[in-house]
């Protein structure tokens, strides 16, 4: 018997069927529940054209698209219930202002009869409203790269010009400018392409507005380049002053300061090559203080030749000229030097205590100067008989002044005796100085052998003083 329940393979099969069956008589007997959540569910917008398009505003939503549910069904009707049985819509005209909140409603729309029971999550979502704005930019061609070198742009062209743009007020506040970018590395000839226009948001052009926000809207998404290039030569400007010794008197022409130094230009390259430098032309005769003169470079260059794109079209020159300041040196006559004297003549320095030389230069000059870098001289080689003279000295100075002044200084009483005689010490030439019949001076009462020419070490015949 118990062999015969073994190896029975129709006892088998029914034997399975049965419990199969007896499984499902028990879950329907006793089916238990399931409390979950459904996720995902798309919010379907409402009202859209009349309370937004209409209106000149547009919306977005800040968070996530979607809503969620709490459902309860039974376990077996679980895996059958999905985010597709629920509709979530919302009503863009009851958008609550002071918080940009609106209601979410939503409905059962499939498996009805699956559902025992559901509760709503999200109650209600943010929606950010705001205005459309629309602008118009020129559009700027962008160069990537650097032409071949002594090129350069002389006209740029773009069609069209300008692109109309359309988009949420705070998408507009962050465009700077709208362009487009054209390769030009190692350019030497025209430059034509079709290009993509692109916004940016800052002036350099590095950062590009993100395009993919379906309220961004473009009149034109394209257009044509053309870029000449042209030769171009960098000359030198060419400075040329006249009168700068005629200056207004008690004035002196320094120097002049030009900027920009250099200009770059274009043209034909038979032009160019026989071009080197701009020359202005500027005469000071009478002129007193600095003065600034503005030289248009236009002007100054030959028919076919103009100013390089975003070169400066002018040239300023400033001349520099500054008024003259005197200053008095005294110089004491133990100080001064005798030169070409006869062996055969005595000379002494009359008894004034010595001579003033005036200097007349520039301020920071003059105060740089001293004493020690100025030599008095007489030179006595032309006064060949005994007498009293007013001479003209002769002022040096240290070799780094030498330049630097005018120079003007007063007369010296030279007198001149003969060994052991005494002379006539009032002033002239020899013709009208007093002698006796024998031929002999008159004494003088002073000594005949004071004669300068060696420098003593005392600084009391020393001193300085500021002209007027």
């Amino acid at each position: 018997m118990k062999r015969k329940l073994t190896n029975n393979l129709l006892l088998k099969i029914f034997s399975v069927i049965a419990a199969v069956l007896l499984w499902g008589v028990v879950i329907n007997i006793d089916n238990p529940t399931d409390t979950f959540t459904i996720t995902g569910i798309p919010i379907k917008v409402l009202h859209e054209k009349e309370a937004i398009t209409d209106n000149d505003l547009t919306y977005e939503f800040p968070a996530e698209r979607t809503v969620s549910v709490e459902v309860t069904a039974r376990r077996t009707d679980k895996r059958k219930i999905s985010a597709d049985d629920f509709e979530a819509t919302v009503d863009l005209n009851e958008i609550y202002g002071a918080t940009g909140s609106v209601a979410v409603n939503i409905e059962v729309i499939n498996h009805k009869s699956l559902i025992r029971s559901w509760t709503q999550i999200t109650r209600s979502v943010r929606v950010d409203v705001e205005s459309m704005q629309t602008k118009t930019f020129t559009v700027q061609v962008i160069p990537v790269g650097d032409l071949e070198d002594t090129y350069t742009f002389s006209e740029t062209r773009v069609s069209p010009r300008v692109v109309r743009v359309t988009a949420p007020e705070s998408v507009m506040s962050k465009i700077d400018h709208a362009g487009i970018m054209v390769d030009v590395s190692g350019a030497v000839d025209n430059v034509q392409e079709t290009g993509t226009i692109k916004l940016y948001t800052d002036e350099a052009s590095e950062h590009e507005l993100d395009m993919t926000d379906p309220r961004i809207e473009l009149n034109v998404t394209e257009a044509e380049v053309a870029l000449e290039v042209v030769k171009t030569n960098r000359i030198s400007v060419d400075v040329q002053v006249t009168g700068q010794d005629q200056v207004a008197e008690g004035h002196k022409y320094i120097t002049y300061i030009c900027e920009p130094q250099t200009v770059l230009v274009t043209g034909a390259k038979a032009l160019i090559a026989d071009f080197d430098k701009v020359t202005v032309k500027e005469d000071l005769t009478g002129v007193s203080g600095n003065i600034t003169k503005i030289y248009r470079i236009q002007d100054y260059l030959p028919k076919g030749l103009e100013v390089a794109d975003g070169q400066p079209d002018s040239i300023e020159v400033t001349y520099q000229i500054d008024r003259l300041a005197q200053r008095s040196f005294y110089i004491g006559k133990n100080l001064i030097q005798l030169q070409g004297m006869s062996e055969e003549l005595e000379y002494r320095i009359g008894d004034d205590d010595g001579v003033t030389v005036t200097l007349e230069g520039l301020s920071e000059d003059l105060e740089r100067i001293e004493n020690k870098d100025m030599f008095v001289l007489l030179n006595m080689e032309e006064y060949k008989e005994p007498g009293v003279y007013s001479c003209q000295p002769e002022v040096e100075l240290a070799e780094e002044y030498q330049s630097y002044f005018k120079i003007s200084v007063g007369t010296i009483r030279v007198i001149i005796t003969k060994p052991n005689s005494e002379p006539d010490t009032s002033e002239g030439n020899p013709s009208e100085s007093s002698t006796t019949e024998s031929g002999e001076m008159e004494e003088t009462g002073e000594s005949a052998g004071e004669v300068s020419g060696t420098l003593p070490s005392s600084s009391e015949d020393i001193s300085t003083e500021e002209a007027p």
